[in-house]
């Protein structure tokens, strides 16, 4: 019953046909006195919600089965103990799921778990090492999106049967579903900090991950895909290659930027320092870099910039630039199959060296502004 899809056409027309029939029998018991007409009338109201509610949940293709709808883990899982263990006492054919707790130590941001994907390889390699795909949930969004609605880890498992294991990691990078952080740093959460100084370094000590930039990707959907594509540019150093899916070319957060990044003097700049329709035109040719393109064709939201952004990365050196564009909107419809298709261009086949080099200690600066932190480790951190 879990597995059964409810975003299909079938299930949904069969539920506005109980819908209706509810409403019929109500009709037809309401001289059967009060209580028997409530009953029916509550049922029939319930029916007619469910069926709204499935046909907005159909639109965005968000909850796809019974088990994502009532909150039931329908993935592989295991424990952070069981993942640091060389002989697992059970097999994970199909790779598992992890809560991995990441502190915000640098950020500030707390204890916060993020949604770990380890594939097979992970499990019966104990030697072995991955790269890893950073996950980043769109506005309003959460981790658990990219495993419900997205199906990461079929996705990873996927990939691991062609040879491509990865490590994914969703972390979270907003307070609640309903915050848009953008995944900079802002007054009341430094999710930018988050990310750089504390998911990355958590991942590459606690799991065995490939601590290089060519084997770290940032990908991400919607609001997400503005976070993997700002944070990818900005931090060239630490990442080679950038997955943005539907994605603007901007930061759009409901509040304005000062909204955004707070009443500052230096606001305009800082806004540009993080809006890549400006400063992607002057990014430099090193280190290089790979970045997939993705949206619907019929996605009003973000088409537009996500073509912009290819035809202006695409005429920088140093640039790999892949649109790709599909059939569909601002939804998962469009989000499942871009993952799946960009990542089996990105992850490299086991035991492969990826097309990008590392860069090197001569080769120009990640993100070249004037406001760069200078007790910051790495350049191209606005204050």
């Amino acid at each position: 019953m879990g597995s059964l899809v409810v975003i299909g056409k079938w299930f949904i027309l069969s539920l506005a046909a109980l819908a209706l029939l509810s409403w019929a029998g109500c009709v037809l018991l309401a001289r059967r006195g009060r209580l028997v007409t409530a009953a029916m009338a509550g049922l029939s109201v319930v029916l007619t919600l469910a069926t709204v509610a499935d046909l907005v949940n159909a639109h965005y293709s968000y909850l796809p089965r019974v088990d994502d709808v009532i909150g039931i883990r329908s993935w592989p899982t295991a424990s952070v103990r069981e993942a640091a263990t060389p002989a697992p006492p059970r097999p994970h054919p199909n790779g598992s799921v992890i809560d991995l707790p990441v502190t915000g130590v640098r950020s500030g941001f707390g204890v916060r778990e993020a949604m770990v994907y380890l594939p097979p390889q992970y499990f019966t390699e104990p030697q072995a090492r991955f790269p890893v795909v950073y996950l980043m949930h769109g506005s309003p969004g959460a981790p658990v999106d990219w495993y419900r609605a997205n199906r990461a880890a079929e996705i990873g498992a996927l990939l691991a049967g062609e040879g491509r294991p990865a490590i994914f990691v969703a972390p979270r990078l907003s307070h609640g579903w309903l915050d848009d952080s953008e995944c900079v740093d802002r007054p009341s959460e430094h999710i930018e900090t988050y990310l750089v100084d504390d998911v990355i370094p958590t991942v590459d000590a606690r799991l065995r991950a490939i601590p290089d930039r060519a084997d770290r990707i940032f990908a991400g959907m919607s609001a997400g895909g503005y976070c993997a594509l700002n944070l990818g540019l900005r931090h060239r150093d630490l990442v080679a290659t950038i997955v943005d899916m539907s994605g603007m070319d901007k930061p759009t957060h409901d509040g304005g930027m000062a909204g955004l990044f707070g009443n500052r003097p230096d606001l305009a700049l800082v806004a540009a320092s993080n809006t890549p329709a400006l400063y992607a035109p002057t990014l430099p040719p090193y280190p290089p870099m790979r970045v997939w393109m993705d949206s619907g064709r019929s996605d009003r939201e973000a088409l537009s910039d996500t073509r912009n952004m290819a035809a202006t990365l695409s005429r920088r050196p140093g640039f790999d630039v892949v649109l790709r564009l599909r059939p569909g909107s601002h939804d998962f419809s469009v989000w499942r199959p871009a993952l799946r298709d960009s990542l089996q261009w990105a992850v490299p086949l086991s035991g492969t060296t990826p097309a990008l080099a590392t860069s090197t200690a001569s080769g120009p600066r990640p993100f070249p502004h004037a406001l760069v932190r200078r007790n910051h480790p790495r350049a191209g951190r606005t204050t």
